[in-house]
């Protein structure tokens, strides 16, 4: 999932571990679903500043930068018809409310079609934000989903479906077990 193994160096360009490592924290737990706080959103990503340590170790910055550019996309966007949903209502997002996930695009290796997983994240968000669908899904259901995989034609990153299918699957347990 996220690996965040940065280089820690003594000299050059460098960001402070300490204020990384609670960033990173932050972010694992927002996408885990954990509650250490609030969630950590894009726009906190992109906001995020590090200090650079006058004396001692801190971590390479271009791979702390590719990190963090690359886990925006863990994070739930706000595109989804549940997101647009809610803004509309209340001029911003619901908070708790599952929105449509931006998955990678992956093309010459091994990724999910995109027509199934785009009709079951479908399926699910409406189940999850109890909005109308005619097969709500269950945790079982979720857990249960295989889905085709493709390569040489466009697909979604794999391992950020799973990464969503399971997740989803606990908000979902969690809802019914209330």
């Amino acid at each position: 999932m996220l690996e965040s193994g940065f280089t820690v160096r003594r000299s050059g360009q460098r960001y402070d571990c300490t204020a990384v490592d609670a960033l990173v924290e932050r972010l694992v737990a927002t996408v885990e679903r954990r509650s250490v706080g609030p969630d950590l959103t894009v726009a906190d990503l992109r906001a995020a500043q590090f200090g650079t340590p006058m004396f001692g170790p801190g971590y390479a910055v271009e791979e702390v930068d590719n990190f963090l550019a690359e886990a925006e996309r863990l994070l739930p966007a706000r595109d989804g018809v549940a997101g647009q949903r809610a803004v509309a209502q209340s001029g911003r997002p619901v908070q708790g409310e599952l929105t449509k996930p931006s998955f990678s695009r992956v093309r010459l290796r091994e990724g999910y079609a995109r027509d199934e997983v785009d009709a079951f994240v479908d399926r699910v968000l409406a189940t999850v934000n109890g909005l109308p669908v005619d097969r709500p899904v269950t945790a079982q259901e979720i857990l249960n989903t295989r889905f085709r995989t493709v390569r040489l034609s466009e697909g979604y990153d794999a391992t950020e479906v799973d990464l969503f299918v399971d997740t989803t699957a606990a908000r979902l347990d969690g809802m019914i077990g209330q």
